[in-house]
């Protein structure tokens, strides 16, 4: 299970950076509004991403509790609730919205990536 948390936390790391990234290039090319609205959304996106990290960590370690499906389903009403209040208060950015919320897919996707290449070196 260390194994596991040593990745999920690199992935983590990932999408933080790639969030910094994305807000400084929709800074410059469309404007504060812009960066603060891929911002949000990659928080969001951050948040849930944690949130489903710490939850695969709790059912790997056997902790059994009603809590776990109910968890998960409310992860994403609060996701989508989250999402809809962003588009309400910026409904004019939904590229950026888009962009912020697939950003942990992304991280997911460029750490197994690198974590491909990696291996290959290896062999």
């Amino acid at each position: 299970m260390d194994e596991y948390r040593l990745k999920s936390n690199r992935i983590l790391r990932c999408a933080l950076g790639l969030c910094a990234l994305g807000a400084v290039i929709f800074l410059l090319w469309r404007g504060w509004q812009s960066a603060l609205a891929f911002l949000a959304a990659g928080a969001v996106s951050l948040a849930s991403l944690y949130v489903l990290a710490r939850g695969i960590d709790i059912l790997g370690q056997g902790r059994t509790t009603w809590l776990k499906g109910f968890g998960f389903v409310v992860r994403f009403a609060v996701y989508a609730l989250a999402l809809s209040a962003i588009l309400k208060v910026y409904p004019n950015h939904s590229l950026e919205v888009f962009f912020g919320i697939f950003l942990s897919i992304l991280a997911i996707g460029l750490e197994a990536l690198i974590e491909s290449h990696y291996h290959a070196r290896r062999t």
